[in-house]
């Protein structure tokens, strides 16, 4: 192993915090004599008394630790928060002199793990390296050693509300303190030296690569260079990092004059915030987010996060790109989440930066239809196709074929069952028209969870449901909702489909699972053409119900054949979508946003003497 060069390391450190010398956040004790030094740290500490602080202290202390000792004995300004580091004399053991460890027991009452004892007894076993601190321990721990002798840092503040942070060795502790100074020096007027311009070179250097598809080395570059606080190295880090999944891509307060910013980084920040709903805490939430912009782009950031919310934001851009995005939409807002994929996927090359500090179009995650297809899996592939000025045209990025859905999947995916209704020879636009109770109002982009049995509107003994809806295959479309029908409400069934058969033919399905024992399963399948029913199966628990004649091709299978919807439906619902010739898409469905619809009800007016029950939702 080899070891580690303190001396050149230091001295640049202190080379570096003296050019950026600033008395009004810097005047401590001797802080001008170390400056005209150019020196924060002491004489060294000869093996005599290494020797000495070791007996002393009954240890021997860790390699990294020693060896910085032999170069200075002890060090000012750790980072930011830590002002003094021990020298030999100055190493203590803490003994947890304000019992910390009773504090974190406490906190903990009952629920206290193996991990969290150990933790709270921090204090007590360790090393204390901080002498003076803005409220900083710095720990070395005895009992956190590796297989080459070096014990962890952990550091600690009460005003960071977290636990202790680890660091393997002290070493590392030191090159973290470096990269916090830097850090906190990055925004001093002329704070520039050699190693920011090697830094800032890396920064320049990992957005090209980021460009040509090699985001993964990018990212590491930019994660280094943005713990030492360059400007620029977080925003395209966090642009790799949304579309990866990892984080939101939020960034807020800087001039909308930026083209990135105000296309790109305020949706994805009202899309972070609107998770959290329109007030938090009684603060209106609209007034949290916007005053940190400047006064005059508050409206607009305020008008964006009012199209998050009620998810009427378009993500637009320029170009070849921009056309692919209007496309992809279309087929997202159709139910075809592959097809917009592939589409923005063939696109890609031809996309460009809106500035130079901006290397995808993360602001595709903001847009309701757009940002479900942008799964972190093609996240990544997106990252790693080359694009912008100068990329290669090369064929589009693989990315999986097409999956063939079928019907089958509603079986697993539906714990509170499913409506489904299947039209033949019509547009997903005019599915509305012919399902839809009172104007056929349509609601945008409706999450997999909008789509539920609302308050039965109209007649009190009325059985409505949210339903969203897209193309279905070749020539059919769906409308679908997340609510089933149980067993209770089977006995005045009326399907919608039957009226919105006319002119073509559509097809029923619905199935809800066991209830209590007084609701058992429940499933049914009908077929209407032109305003009829032609034949259908209802099953409730043990009882099934058959009207017309089922097609031969079906009645050999499932719960055609006979079987009890104990068995579960996804058989038979292959099989229909089979000899239909009918399929939905799965991502589409349980991840995707699909306009929708309140359907007309799918029950029958009471008959003189039935009865007739109803439940709201709060």
């Amino acid at each position: 192993m080899m070891r580690f060069e303190w001396r050149p390391f230091l001295e640049r450190w202190s080379g570096e915090w003296a050019d950026a010398y600033d008395p009004e956040r810097d005047a401590r004790p001797g802080a001008e004599d170390r400056r005209a030094a150019r020196w924060l740290g002491g004489e060294p500490a000869d093996e005599a008394r290494i020797a000495a602080a070791e007996t002393r202290l009954g240890i021997t202390l860790p390699p990294s630790l020693r060896s910085f000792l032999a170069v200075t004995d002890g060090w000012h300004q750790a980072g930011y928060f830590v002002w003094r580091l021990a020298g030999c004399e100055d190493l203590r053991w803490c003994g947890d002199p304000h019992d910390m460890r009773g504090i974190w027991l406490d906190g903990a009452g009952d629920d206290a793990d193996e991990d969290l004892v150990r933790l709270a007894g921090l204090w007590s076993r360790s090393l204390q390296l901080a002498t003076e601190s803005d409220m900083v321990d710095v720990l070395l721990d005895p009992e956190d050693v590796d297989e080459r002798g070096e014990w962890a840092v952990y550091t600690w503040a009460p005003w960071r509300g977290s636990p202790p942070e680890r660091l393997p060795s002290f070493r590392h502790f030191m090159e973290d303190g470096y990269r916090e100074f830097h850090s906190m020096a990055s925004d001093r007027p002329a704070f520039a030296n050699e190693t920011t311009a090697a830094l800032d070179d890396r920064v320049e250097q990992a957005r090209l690569a980021a460009l040509r598809g090699a985001y993964e080395a990018a990212r590491e570059a930019l994660s280094d260079a943005a713990a030492f606080g360059r400007p620029g190295a977080s925003r395209l880090r966090d642009q790799i990092d949304a579309l990866c999944g990892t984080a939101t891509g939020a960034e807020g307060g800087a001039s909308l004059a930026d083209p990135y910013v105000a296309h790109e980084a305020v949706p994805l920040t009202c899309r972070a915030r609107s998770r959290y709903g329109t007030h938090q805490h009684g603060t209106d939430q609209e007034e949290l987010l916007t005053r940190c912009y400047p006064e005059e782009d508050r409206p607009a950031v305020a008008a964006t996060l009012r199209a998050i919310e009620e998810a009427t934001f378009r993500y637009r851009a320029d170009g070849a790109f921009g056309e692919a995005v209007e496309t992809a939409r279309a087929l997202a807002r159709r139910a075809e989440p592959e097809a917009a994929w592939r589409t923005l996927a063939a696109a890609l090359p031809a996309w460009t930066p809106r500035s130079a500090g901006h290397i995808a179009p993360v602001g595709l995650l903001a847009d309701p239809y757009l940002g479900p297809v942008l799964t972190p899996d093609r996240g990544r592939v997106l990252l790693a196709t080359p694009r912008g000025p100068g990329a290669a045209k090369s064929a589009p990025p693989a990315a999986g074929s097409a999956p063939a859905d079928g019907l089958g999947w509603l079986a697993e995916e539906s714990p509170n069952g499913f409506r489904i209704v299947l039209i033949a020879g019509v547009e997903p636009s005019e599915v509305p028209l012919r399902l839809a109770a009172g104007d056929a109002t349509v609601r945008p982009a409706l999450t997999p969870g909008d789509a539920w049995q609302p308050h039965p509107g109209g007649e009190p003994w009325e059985n409505r449901t949210v339903a969203r809806f897209g193309a279905a295959g070749d020539g059919w479309a769906f409308a679908h909702s997340g609510q089933g029908l149980d067993a209770a409400l089977q006995a005045r069934f009326a399907s919608p489909a039957t009226e919105a058969s006319r002119g073509t033919r559509a097809l029923t399905l619905t199935y809800a699972p066991q209830g209590d024992p007084e609701s058992p399963a429940a499933f049914h399948f009908s077929c209407a053409e032109n305003g009829e029913q032609r034949y259908g199966l209802t099953i409730r628990g043990e009882t099934r119900t058959t009207t017309g004649t089922i097609p031969a091709e079906l009645t050999s299978v499932g719960l055609l054949a006979g079987r009890t919807v104990s068995d579960g439906p996804r058989t038979v619902l292959d099989s229909i979508a089979a000899h239909f010739g009918v399929t939905v898409s799965r991502e589409a469905v349980c991840l995707g946003r699909l306009d929708g619809f309140e359907t007309r009800s799918w029950l029958r007016e009471p008959a003189p003497g039935e009865g007739y029950a109803y439940w709201t939702r709060s």
